[in-house]
């Protein structure tokens, strides 16, 4: 892993207490600080007052201790930009005539372009405003900056960097002529400058700069005609990063000439094969990042051909998320190593015993691979220097002593899918440094112990889902500072007014789904920075609290299957960014609110269905042009169906695979200086074809309305069927009227339709016989008559999705419309001879048999079932009558089948 592109010296002289600053230097950093917004009193100490008058004393300002000129300033913010210093800057620093170093990093400057008055410094040497949140070009006026060495402008905004003609006062032809032609430059750090592909001119050999040992490049347009460009500096570049570009082909064996090269990092590219057989000569080499690319091969050929005179000052290996196989070679020759990373490989076998002799080891990640075996104390217990341990997604064992203490202390734990269960691992109490701990669906079937329930003050990261873990959620004391919780799927039960702990305002993903909690939900959501909230499938009651709209950056909202009740908060209308909102299955009533529509612009699914909302669905809810399900069955909502349905943009628009993830992307941690964006996809359980299915990645690929069981009326309006993307349309069991619109063959991606139990009237559209993909359908128990529209489409489904309509005739359905041929003659049945099949006594008897029962049934239908034919209010009685005992039948079958599950696998909740 690459260092900071480069590193301001501070000097320790430059901090003695005895130096007096400049005053005039003094006057200006204050008109300097008074054009700055300084939200965190940064600054404070930066002042007029008596005892603030030695602006050497100052935060960030660094001054010569024999004349008292200041030479360094020194105003980086941090990489989260937590707090960062907003404003512009003032021309008043050009009275500092001998600044030699300006950093303005991580800040919030937000200015059209850097300001051209930067170029006035004549001693500037070191500049650094990465991620300051400049825009617009870079001034020509840099390029009286003739003392420059080291420059950092990487990740702000600028639109066009196609040359470095400012760096320079040479004529060249593009931005690599410039910097050829430096003599003093010996850093350059322009990643995600939208830098464009080096041109091919810049290869013509002249007088290279000897000066340049570092260049970070990283997210830009690079190709790999950069790799003729860099063996021009073969004898000074000591770093190099090229990651996220667009390298392709192999490693080119020339760059194993570069005999001062100390860190290498092509990550995030499409680079193959194997790295060169040179790249172990090189003896500087420490660092070599390869990660994200599609290198193949063994992994000990890889390791082989470093073990040159590389393999003693080879500190850090990165070949994760390749196409790498084999099994984990004996690193125990590679004597310097101290971080090894080859997750998201193909690497099999088992952890070798020899991973104990890397005494220097820090890092050891073998994640996601399909490794197996037992690890013990045999390969752990000599890594005294061990702080980040991922073993996760492989199908190993770790089999420790009860009573073994570590050597380590973890900062960095992933072990996901391993096996340590059943019992809770006691030696997990030694690591009171962690950071990340992540023991999810570790098969620990157990009760949490007492001591783990004080977590330590660092943790930041806790993952303990998919077990079965027992216990009290109250008794924890959860760090304040914490970004991630989840303890989906286990056994914890009780009140979850613990949570209220964290204060730190940095948490932005919390999962208690699928446990046995209750209570009320406390008042104090207040986590400015949460971005995913799964409390779904709990026995939680009462009331949402208003909090919820404290959530600015809320995307996911899964609180379905619990006992809520009451209106939706009018706050929750603050959380805009809401993606995903699932409430099924709870008490919630009231209407529908509008403000769902006006607040949620952003909005693809939302799921109410199975509670007790009534009124009619709100016309602002079309506004919602990004829903891909609306899903509101079984409630009382009544009125009609809006006629804006077809603003619903997504629900008409074809869109590919990932375009179709619902998810949210949060922050992994911001422990240990180790950061990663991590990608959540929401996951529903969707009624389709009539049954209930769970939807993860897939879920946005479908376009699904559902209305049904409520007290809909009026007819379905016509702009529906320009939804041409809609795959589930269900509208049973309301009180529609009116005809089936004659355009809904257009809805040619329907797989299930089932618009049953409602008062449509007329034949059915012809267009529906054009519905190819459809492969669930009910129309029964309406008031259609006619002909069902001929063609292979419908005449595949059942009879018994037609019934229920007395006028309708037709295959599939036993009977036929008036007008159908009869058999003539010529079609009669014949003997085995060929001759018509002629009735004897036994036939006749059996003709006169049924056609006496014909008479007694009709007797009998006018005395009971004419009433039903004739009085639709009777009719709709009975067939509801009769779809509540066969939904009573089937729940009660159900739980019967749940009840036996339970009893089987009860060891899987």
């Amino acid at each position: 892993m690459l260092a900071e592109p480069f590193t301001i010296h501070k000097n320790e002289e430059l901090k003695n207490a005895n130096v007096r600053c400049i005053e005039r230097e003094r006057q200006a950093l204050l008109e300097f600080k008074k054009g700055l917004v300084d939200d965190y009193d940064i600054l404070s100490s930066w002042g007029s007052q008596d005892q603030k008058k030695n602006c050497c004393k100052w935060k960030g300002v660094h001054c010569s201790k024999h004349t008292g000129h200041v030479l360094e300033l020194d105003l980086r913010g941090d990489s989260e930009k937590t707090q960062p210093l907003r404003g512009k800057l003032s021309s008043s620093l050009l009275e500092l005539h001998h600044l030699s170093s300006l950093d303005l990093s991580y800040n919030d400057l937000n200015m059209s372009q850097i300001p051209e008055f930067l170029g006035s410094f004549n001693n500037l040497k070191h500049l650094c405003l990465l991620e300051a949140e400049f825009g617009g070009t870079i001034p020509y006026e840099l390029g009286n900056l003739s003392h420059l060495e080291s420059i950092d402008l990487s990740a702000n905004n600028f639109n066009n960097v196609a040359n470095l003609q400012w760096l320079s006062h040479f004529e060249a032809y593009d931005w690599a002529d410039v910097v050829n032609r430096l003599p003093y430059l010996t850093s350059l750090s322009l990643s995600s400058c939208d830098l464009p592909p080096i041109a091919p001119s810049t290869h013509t050999h002249f007088n290279y700069s000897k000066s340049l040992a570092t260049i970070a490049f990283s997210d830009n347009h690079q190709n790999s005609s950069i790799f003729g460009w860099l063996l021009n500096f073969n004898t000074s570049l000591v770093e190099i990063d090229l990651s996220s570009n667009q390298l392709k082909g192999s490693i080119p064996d020339a760059l194993g000439k570069m005999n001062s090269l100390e860190s290498l990092n092509f990550d995030e590219n499409q680079l193959e094969g194997s790295i060169p057989k040179s790249f172990g000569n090189i003896c500087t080499l420490s660092s070599l990042s390869l990660s994200n690319n599609r290198l193949s091969g063994q992994l000990v050929e890889f390791i082989n051909i470093l073990s040159g005179c590389a393999k003693n000052s080879l500190e850090m290996l990165d070949l994760s998320l390749n196409q790498i196989t084999g099994s984990l070679p004996d690193f125990s020759t590679f004597s310097s190593l101290k971080e090894i990373y080859v997750g998201t490989n193909n690497i099999t076998g088992t952890v070798p015993k020899g991973i104990g002799n890397l005494h220097q080891l820090e890092v050891f990640d073998v994640s996601n691979n399909s490794m197996h075996g037992v690890v013990t104390e045999v390969h752990l217990s000599n890594l005294s220097n061990l702080w980040f341990l991922d073993l996760s997604r492989n199908s190993l064992a770790l089999q420790l002593n009860k009573e073994w203490v570590p050597p380590f202390q973890l900062r960095v734990m992933y072990l996901s899918s391993c096996k340590l269960g059943p019992r809770f691992p006691s030696w997990l109490q030694t690591q009171w440094n962690i950071s990340i701990l992540d023991i999810s669906d570790t098969g620990i079937s157990d009760k949490i112990p007492k001591w783990f329930v004080e977590l330590p003050p660092t943790l930041q990261y806790l993952h303990v889902g998919y077990n079965q873990l027992e216990g009290q959620l109250s008794p924890f004391v959860f760090p304040p500072k914490m970004t991630f919780l989840s303890i989906t799927e286990n056994l914890f039960s009780g009140t979850i007014s613990s949570v209220c702990k964290i204060t730190g305002g940095v948490l932005n993903f919390l999962d208690l789904s699928r446990n046995l909690l209750s209570g009320e939900i406390p008042d104090c959501l207040h986590w400015r920075k949460l971005v995913i909230l799964d409390l779904s499938c709990n026995n939680f009651s009462g009331k949402i609290p208003t909090s919820l709209g404290s959530l600015s950056q809320l995307q996911t909202l899964s609180l379905n299957n619990n006992s809520f009740s009451g209106d939706l908060p009018l706050s929750m209308k603050n959380c805009s960014l809401l993606k995903f909102v699932d409430l099924e299955n709870n008490g919630f009533s009231g209407q529908v609110p509008a403000w769902i529509g006006e607040g949620l612009p952003v909005l693809n699914i939302l799921i109410l269905s199975s509670n007790k909302l009534s009124g009619s669905i709100p016309f602002e809810l079309c506004w919602l042009k990004y829903l891909r399900i609306l899903d509101l069955s079984l409630n009382d909502i009544s009125g009609n169906i809006p006629q804006c349905f077809n603003n619903f943009t997504a629900m008409a628009q074809k869109g590919d695979f990932y375009s179709g993830i619902i998810g949210s992307n949060y922050t992994d941690s911001y422990a240990c200086d180790y950061e990663d964006v991590e990608e959540y996809v929401d996951d529903a359980t969707i009624v389709m074809k009539g049954r209930g299915l769970e939807y993860g990645k897939y879920l946005g690929l479908l376009k699904i309305i559902n209305l049904a069981h409520n007290n809909l009326t009026g007819k379905l309006p016509s702009e529906i069927s320009s939804l041409l993307e809609l795959v589930v349309l269900n509208i049973s069991k309301n009180n529609l009227i009116g005809e089936i619109p004659q355009m809904i063959g257009q809805l040619t991606q329907l797989q299930s339709l089932d618009m049953s139990r409602n008062r449509f009237s007329g034949e059915i559209p012809s267009s529906m016989s054009e519905l190819h993909f459809l492969s669930y359908l009910n129309l029964s128990f309406n008031n259609l008559s006619g002909r069902i529209p001929l063609g292979t489409q419908l005449q595949s489904f059942d009879a018994n999705d037609f019934i229920g309509n007395w006028a309708l005739c037709g295959l599939p359905l036993p009977q036929k419309c008036l007008g159908e041929e009869t058999p003539n003659q010529s079609d009669q049945p014949t003997d085995h001879d060929g001759n018509e099949d002629n009735e004897d006594d036994g036939d006749k008897f059996e003709k006169w048999f049924y056609v006496g029962a014909g008479v007694g049934f009709v007797a009998s239908f006018g005395g009971i079932c004419a009433p039903l034919l004739l009085m639709s209010s009777w009719r709709d009685d009975y067939f509801l009558l009769l779809d509540n005992m066969k939904d009573w039948l089937y729940s009660t079958k159900l739980v019967m089948c749940m009840a036996g599950l339970w009893r089987k696998f009860p060891s899987h909740g």
